[in-house]
């Protein structure tokens, strides 16, 4: 796995967790299964998901000192992938990416964008579903 970036990605057993966030994103608008790559934008922030390189790709848009960050998961069967990417805390316009690798194509990939201040949650978007 290489980051550029600030990447923690960690295999977890919670199958039913993600089976859990997949069904709770088709209840809550996550996008369509059929979506390979997608962006999701927020006050002061955007990601987006490159299928084709299994890459997160974080932008922070404003100078406020917050930091943007993508959490995801990745539904692996019996071994779960999860992580969070964030572009740390700035007082400018900064871009990083985020390659989470090894994932075999088609696999189901759950995420979405917030921004954080001094700690606490400053706002978070809605769930995004895209394949890898």
């Amino acid at each position: 796995m290489r980051a550029i970036g600030t990447l923690a990605g960690v295999r977890t057993g919670t199958v039913a967790a993600t089976t859990s966030l997949l069904l709770a994103g088709g209840l809550y608008g996550a996008t369509s299964a059929a979506a390979l790559d997608g962006c999701s934008t927020i006050r002061g922030a955007s990601v987006c998901w490159s299928s084709g390189t299994d890459t997160f790709t974080v932008k922070d848009t404003a100078v406020d000192g917050a930091t943007v960050r993508v959490s995801y998961t990745v539904d692996l069967a019996d071994k779960d992938v999860t992580g969070r990417c964030t572009t740390g805390t700035t007082d400018g316009v900064k871009t990083v990416r985020c390659r989470v690798g090894g994932l075999p194509e088609g696999k189901a990939v759950v995420w979405s964008v917030s921004t954080w201040k001094d700690g606490r949650l400053v706002q978070q978007g809605p769930t995004q579903y895209h394949t890898s």
